[in-house]
């Protein structure tokens, strides 16, 4: 490897790794920028960046393939986004979801330790972690007990104590961050706002008769991708070794309102149409995050909802 700064992105073809590589390819001209994956390649990622970013594929569940990588590339920043990430399924791949994510976190973590221990690395969780909260708890602090409510939210409340343990016990340069709703473009529709964009671009081609949705009651805090990314790199270079940090807008905005929005977008009228299969067992009615510990590092969001929402539209009326 070369002697320029060494940058890893596990997961870095995903839906915010991919925009985190952009991000970097932008703000670090001089570094060379890594990605790893399970078995996605450059046609995962946005022109100009697969063909830019050197691309490791791998499974970093398995130790010894881990550890040979952190070898070859000994990055110095290391944005550990690779997960398993079925939150509406994660019940009926609850084995898969929690051992895989747990595999993950030891192998990225014992490499860490191991090989590259002064190297810096972000650890990704989730608002999920922080789970049921009354109204009385919010806006929801980085203090706030867990209380998880399916087996991906528990598994990412595993990782994120597990980055905890190694952090106290070994004295690893690590720093978490627990991202609370993010949406853009190139997100599955696994994921509410792009099924509700793909679902409209459908109905305006004559394809589908009506726009399904779930709980539109619920109350979400919404971030663009490409502001999520940024306080990534935020916490990167001026989080403090040890600490968490809640990343959101600070905001609560009913899914109605992402709805609204998206028919205002519309070139037809769109009719609605409540989907029982897309209610989920157990829902929370409100995340919301105070991000007064990540705005002190000098980090605030700039992208609006309706931004947001008329990137994702395009996207999808992009694709045939």
């Amino acid at each position: 490897m070369s002697d320029s700064k060494h940058i890893l992105i596990t997961g870095g073809t995903g839906f915010a790794g991919s925009h985190l590589a952009e991000h970097l390819l932008k703000t670090e001209p001089d570094a060379t920028i890594h990605v790893t994956t399970l078995k996605k390649g450059a046609e995962a990622l946005p022109e100009g960046v697969g063909n830019t970013v050197v691309i490791h594929e791998l499974d970093l569940a398995n130790l010894e393939q881990t550890k040979a990588l952190f070898s070859e590339v000994r990055p110095s920043e290391i944005y550990h986004l690779a997960a398993m990430a079925e939150v509406g399924s994660s019940f009926e791949q609850a084995a898969k979801i929690t051992s895989v994510n747990m595999q993950l976190q030891l192998s990225v973590l014992t490499a860490l330790q191991t090989v590259v221990p002064s190297a810096r690395i972000l650890i990704v969780g989730s608002a999920l972690e922080y789970g049921k909260v009354a109204p009385s708890e919010l806006p929801i602090t980085e203090d706030q007990p867990f209380r998880p409510l399916n087996p991906y939210a528990v598994s990412k409340v595993a990782q994120d104590l597990l980055a905890y343990a190694y952090a106290e016990s070994y004295g690893l340069q690590i720093l978490r961050v627990r991202p609370f709703n993010h949406t853009g473009e190139r997100q599955t529709t696994a994921f509410a706002i792009p099924a509700f964009a793909e679902q409209v671009v459908k109905v305006e081609r004559g394809e589908l008769p009506a726009l399904r949705v779930g709980n539109l009651a619920a109350i979400r805090d919404i971030l663009d991708v490409k502001d999520v990314v940024r306080a990534y790199t935020t916490v990167m270079q001026h989080g403090v070794v040890g600490e968490v940090y809640n990343i959101g807008s600070g905001v609560g905005v009913a899914m109605q309102t992402v709805v609204d929005e998206l028919i205002q977008l519309a070139t037809v009228e769109v009719p609605i149409e409540v989907d029982q299969a897309r209610m989920r067992p157990a829902d929370i009615a409100e995340l919301r995050a105070d991000i007064s510990k990540i705005t002190a590092l000098g980090w605030r969001p700039e992208i609006s909802l309706r931004e947001t929402v008329q990137r994702i539209i395009e996207y999808w009326r992009s694709i045939p």
